[in-house]
């Protein structure tokens, strides 16, 4: 499969999880279901989903699927900290807008997700 082929699929996945994930946040919040309790419901469901999704669908792979799983979870780990890190750096010590911080940052990091799922966690 073409590169721009699994990149499309790969946003694709990822919009269709985060979108479905945000809606089941706001549904069960405005419920009155804690969100740090929603979260922890359905975060490690939509990583879940995503993996399936990608793993199947994005980059049509065929190898075993606890190895895949652990530099899944791996890579996720590592863009979190990196994350979190840049979040602490930007917004909390130079003062920037977290929104604006989120807003540039996400998108890179979806990025240098692709490229690890794409040559490290689903390669064939």
């Amino acid at each position: 499969m073409k590169w721009s082929e699994e990149l499309i699929r790969y946003i694709v996945v990822g919009i269709v999880t985060n979108v479905s994930g945000f809606l089941f946040y706001v549904l069960f919040t405005t419920l009155g279901v804690s969100p740090v309790l929603t979260i922890s419901i359905f975060y490690p469901i939509s990583i879940g989903l995503a993996f399936n999704f990608n793993k199947k669908w994005s980059f049509s792979h065929q190898g075993r699927i606890p190895t895949s799983a652990v530099r899944y979870l791996y890579v996720y780990a590592g863009c979190y900290v990196l994350n979190m890190a840049v979040l602490k750096f930007f917004s909390g010590y130079l003062g920037y807008s977290h929104l604006i911080v989120q807003a540039i940052v996400v998108p890179i990091f979806a990025l240098l997700l692709f490229v690890a799922q794409k040559y490290w966690v689903f390669r064939i």
